[in-house]
């Protein structure tokens, strides 16, 4: 009977073990996943990642949340618009128009943003979202991010 307690306490003791080690292993791998956003692309020096999005005026609009990351401190003027020139927004095989973007400088090599794109009441669960354009920051270049809407988010 000595035994068979023994046994059963080490038993307990290394499933233990293995529960607490996946248990700390598992937010850090949920973390870097997550701070990776829904993708990323990369051309001359310049970064450009999609954070991620959200479906917003009853479904109107899509706004997504972007980071622009720089090998150089490239300088932005105080009016300028937009840091991402002429984007083209594809959901699925419909291009959407944007209406609007919004950034801030968040260190001397990242920029952060939002930019609002019409839906056209497009519904489609799953769908294929692709976001390209030829500049960021004044400088040209190809940047395409290519990710699938949810339908949990709409």
């Amino acid at each position: 009977m000595r035994k068979l307690l023994n046994y059963t306490v080490r038993f307990i003791g290394a499933a233990l073990c293995i529960s607490l080690v996946f248990g700390f292993a598992s937010p850090t791998l949920t973390n870097a996943q997550s701070s990776i956003g829904l993708g990323s692309s990369e051309d001359n020096g310049i970064r450009l990642t999609i954070n991620d999005y959200s479906i917003i005026n009853h479904g109107q609009d899509i706004q997504l949340h972007y980071t622009i990351n720089t090998n150089s401190n490239i300088q932005v003027s105080s009016n300028t618009k937009s840091l991402i020139e002429n984007p083209y927004i594809w959901i699925g095989n419909t291009l959407v128009r944007e209406e609007s973007e919004s950034f801030k400088k968040v260190s001397k090599n990242e920029y952060r943003g939002t930019i609002i794109a019409q839906m056209h009441h497009y519904r489609t669960d799953n769908s294929k979202m692709s976001f390209h354009t030829h500049g960021i920051l004044n400088q040209k270049g190809q940047w395409t991010v290519d990710f699938m809407l949810k339908s949990s988010q709409y």
